[in-house]
C-alpha cells in the first residue's frame, strides 16, 4: 500500500518543518503491517523521522527530504559514545528489520547550514599561497552542536538504500550499528569536501553488507568499517563492488583504535583526487585480518591543511597490541604523491601483507613543502620519514618482523617529473 505525505497534511515549497505530518504517514504504515511512504516531487523539510519494520520510504525523481537548519528540529536520541553525547538523526531506525530507503530523490542534510563557509580552520592560513585555501576545512561547531548519524540504523536487519542522493551531510551521514545484512546500491553520497567529519557511509559492529554501484564524494572516509561505537562487536563480512570515491581523508578505512574488522572484499573501485586510498589501522588491542583489495584504481594526492593523511594509496598500521594480518592488494593501478606504508609501533603486530601486479607512479606534488616530510599515521603520532621531501620511497616500512610479500610492482616516477626519487622500498 503507498502512504503519499501529501495526503496527511504535508506542504512542500515551504520553510516550515512537517515532522509531524510526515511521521504519521510512517507510523500508519508500519501499524498497517508495511508498505511504502512516497515523497512526491518537491522540496519538503522535516526534523527527524522515525521508521519501522516492513516499511519503505522512497523519494520520487524531483524530491528532496531537507533536514532542519537548527539542532531543535533534532531529536536527540539517548545513544551516546566517546565523541558524542548522544545521536541526532534525520531518519532512524531501531530494532527494525526490512527497512528500505529508496527512489530518485534526494535526502538534503543541510549541513552547509551548520558551517561557518567564510573562516577557515587552519592557524598558518597566512603562510599558505591563495591556490592552496581550497583544500582547507571550513570552520565548524562543536561535536554536539551540530547534527550527526543523519541516517541512523541501531539493530537492525535487511536494510537496504538504493538509488537516492544522500547531501550536504554536517557530520557522519549514513550509520549502522549492530545491524546485519545490508545492501547499498546505486546510492550517491555528494557532500561539501570542506566539511570534516562528513563521511559517507559507517559500519559500526555489522555483518554480511554489500555496497555496491554507489558513487562518493565526502569530507572524511567514504567507507568506514569499525567498531567504533562499542569495541565488544566486529566488522565482517563486506564486499564493496563497482564504487568511485573521492575523500579529502581516506576512501576507505578498516579499522579504528580497538576495533575489530575481518572478511572484507574491495573489487574494481575507482579513487580520485583523494587525500588517502585504503587506510587500515588498528590499535589498543584492536584486530584487522582477511582485507582483499582487487583491480583498483586509485588516484591520490596531498590535501592541504589538517586532514589525516599525506597523499599515500594505502597506509597499514598496528600499535599498541593492535594486529593486522592477511591484507592483499592486486591488480592495482596508483598515482601517488607519497609511499605506500606499512608499519607498526613495534607493539603492534602486521603481518602477511601481500603486493602483487600493482603499477605506481609518484608526484612530488605543489603542497609537498607545506605538508610532507613526515610519515602521518593519525591519530597516532607521525614517523619521522627519511629526507621525504624529496626522495619518496614507493614502499615504506617499519616495525614489522617480516616485510611484505612483492610481486610485480613496477614503481617509477610520473611523466615530466623533474624530483629525483628515490624509487625503492625503505
Amino acid at each position: 500500500m503507498i502512504y503519499d505525505i501529501r495526503e496527511y497534511g504535508a506542504l512542500p515549497g515551504i520553510t516550515a518543518l512537517q515532522t509531524s505530518a510526515i511521521q504519521r504517514a510512517l507510523d500508519d504504515c508500519a501499524a498497517a503491517g508495511g508498505g511504502t511512504v512516497l515523497v512526491p516531487p518537491g522540496l519538503f523539510c522535516s526534523g527527524s523521522l522515525r521508521l519501522r519494520s516492513h516499511t519503505t520510504l522512497c523519494l520520487e525523481n524531483g524530491a528532496t527530504l531537507r533536514g532542519p537548519e537548527t539542532m531543535d528540529g533534532y531529536l536527540r536520541y539517548p545513544f551516546a559514545w566517546t565523541l558524542y553525547d548522544c545521536t541526532t538523526p534525520l531518519l532512524y531506525a531501531i530494532a527494525a528489520q526490512d527497512v528500505r530507503i529508496c527512489g530518485a530523490g534526494c535526502i538534503d542534510c543541510n549541513g552547509r547550514a551548520f558551517a561557518n563557509t567564510s573562516k577557515l580552520c587552519y592557524g598558518a592560513l597566512d603562510e599558505l599561497p591563495a591556490e592552496l585555501h581550497g583544500d582547507i576545512h571550513y570552520a565548524m561547531p562543536g561535536r554536539n552542536e551540530r547534527p550527526n548519524r543523519l541516517l541512523f540504523f541501531h539493530s537492525c536487519e535487511h536494510v537496504e538504500l538504493s538509488g537516492v542522493t544522500l547531501a550536504d551531510a554536517p557530520t557522519w551521514t549514513a550509520v549502522f550499528h549492530n545491524s546485519s545484512h545490508l545492501r547499498i546500491r546505486d546510492l550517491r553520497i555528494e557532500n561539501d569536501l570542506r566539511i570534516p567529519n562528513s563521511d559517507g557511509i559507517h559500519c559500526c559492529g555489522c555483518r554480511d553488507v554489500v555496497v555496491s554501484g554507489c558513487f562518493f564524494t565526502c569530507g572524511d572516509d567514504c567507507i568506514a568499517l569499525t567498531s567504533i561505537s562499542d569495541p565488544a562487536l566486529q566488522t565482517e563480512n563486506v564486499l564493496i563492488s563497482d564504487c568511485i570515491f573521492r575523500s579529502a581523508s581516506s576512501a576507505l578505512r578498516f579499522g579504528f583504535e580497538a576495533g575489530k574488522v575481518r572478511n572484507v572484499q574491495v573489487r574494481t573501485c575507482i579513487v580520485r583526487d583523494s587525500n588517502r586510498g585504503i587506510a587500515i589501522f588498528a590499535d589498543c588491542g584492536g584486530l584487522v585480518e582477511n582485507i582483499a583489495v582487487d583491480g583498483v584504481t586509485m588516484d591520490t594526492r596531498i590535501y592541504a591543511g589538517p586532514w589525516w593523511g599525506k597523499g599515500e594509496p594505502l597506509v597499514i598500521f598496528a600499535a599498541n597490541g593492535g594486529g593486522i594480518r592477511g591484507v592483499s592488494l592486486r591488480n592495482a593501478v596508483l598515482r601517488a604523491e607519497n609511499s605506500i606504508v606499512v608499519a607498526s609501533d613495534g607493539v603492534g603486530v602486521v603481518e602477511d601483507v601481500e603486493l602483487r601486479d600493482v603499477r605506481l607512479e609518484l608526484s612530488y606534488g605543489r603542497r609537498r613543502p607545506y605538508f610532507g616530510g613526515r610519515i602521518d599515521l593519525a591519530p597516532n603520532p607521525s614517523l619521522p620519514a627519511p629526507d621525504a621531501s624529496r626522495h619518496i620511497p614507493w614502499l615504506w616500512t617499519s616495525g614489522l618482523n617480516a616485510p611484505p610479500a612483492v610481486r610485480d610492482v613496477i614503481a617509477r616516477r610520473a611523466a615530466g617529473e623533474k624530483y629525483p626519487f628515490a624509487i625503492a622500498a625503505m
